[in-house]
């Protein structure tokens, strides 16, 4: 299977999903490669709908038969209310980078206990082709979100240096930086590997 090409210009995104599916013995394809750098407007109010706009985005504009696939991701705050939710890159009303969204974060639970720090990371993953109908596949991770961030970032993943996953009490950099196949062999998985790993077998019944 070598048609699939991943509807993102996020270089941390395409890294994370193209070692993901390396794993399991699939390349994946950067939009790049096909001169292309759609900047979709996710005017969705979900991430079901967001992710299926941006998959769909791309197919007019790839060779017949290319599978595309794209993710939306969430993270969803108890004591603020759910917030961010859809809107992580956007929380303020505008596109933030990385660091102000790491700031705006603290900033908004400061003095929040850590039992109450509560988290959770939900991701959709979308399946787009021609003449198939779209399909959706979710992942969720629960978590903490620290009062102090670690050092290390991950370019277009703001999130790296706060959460900490209590499911395998690592942070996400941490899993963010295991070997893709100790991630196997553990099954440790992140949300958006999870969803991910809930499409590929719907993957492998597609045309390719």
């Amino acid at each position: 299977m070598n048609n699939i090409v991943y509807a993102t210009t996020n270089p941390g995104k395409f890294k994370e999903v193209s070692d993901l599916f390396a794993g399991h013995g699939i390349v994946i394809h950067a939009p790049s490669e096909f001169g292309l750098a759609i900047d979709t407007e996710e005017t969705g109010d979900t991430l079901e709908a967001n992710a299926i706009l941006k998959a769909e985005a791309y197919l007019p504009h790839l060779p017949t038969g290319t599978i595309v696939v794209s993710d939306d991701t969430g993270l969803e705050i108890d004591a603020l209310g759910g917030e961010p939710g859809i809107k992580v890159r956007r929380w303020k009303g505008y596109r933030m980078e990385d660091e102000e969204i790491i700031s705006y974060c603290l900033e908004r639970l400061q003095g929040v206990e850590k039992s109450k720090r509560t988290a959770h990371f939900r991701t959709v993953f979308a399946v787009a082709q021609i003449d198939h109908p779209t399909r959706t596949f979710v992942g969720k991770l629960d978590g903490l979100i620290l009062a102090e961030p670690h050092a290390i970032r991950v370019p277009g993943l703001p999130f790296q240096p706060l959460f900490f996953a209590t499911d395998y009490d690592l942070m996400l950099y941490q899993i963010h930086d295991l070997p893709m196949s100790e991630k196997i062999a553990k099954n440790i998985t992140t949300h958006r590997e999870r969803a991910v790993t809930a499409a590929l077998p719907y993957l492998k019944t597609l045309n390719h």
